[in-house]
């Protein structure tokens, strides 16, 4: 899945958690690793043909819930225009290997 900003970028969203997850506290990135877990077991469950319709509604629901919550963990802001970018202002492009900047 791709996030949309009103900043006009697009971003794919494994490069945009990876990308917000080390601004993330303590807290936010155990949750986000928690949702995800929570996520991938869902969908696996989802996958069994035999089972009643409730439970596939009930777990639907649930991913949905714990994706706007990712949703709102990782996509909160624009990566490349909102308060990451202009905190990170003054730190160096990625490293060569030589070592100077």
């Amino acid at each position: 899945p791709f996030y949309a900003f009103p900043s006009g970028y697009v971003v794919l969203e494994s490069a945009l958690e990876q990308e917000i997850f080390p601004h993330l506290n303590e807290k936010q990135r155990a949750r986000v690793e928690l949702i995800e877990s929570e996520l991938k077991r869902l969908r696996q469950s989802s996958n069994n043909r035999n089972r009643a319709a409730y439970d596939v509604a009930k777990d639907n629901y649930e991913i949905d819930e714990l994706q706007n919550e990712l949703d709102g963990l990782i996509a909160a802001e624009c990566p490349l225009t909102g308060l990451i970018m202009v905190e990170s202002i003054d730190r160096g492009f990625l490293d060569d290997g030589d070592g100077d900047y």
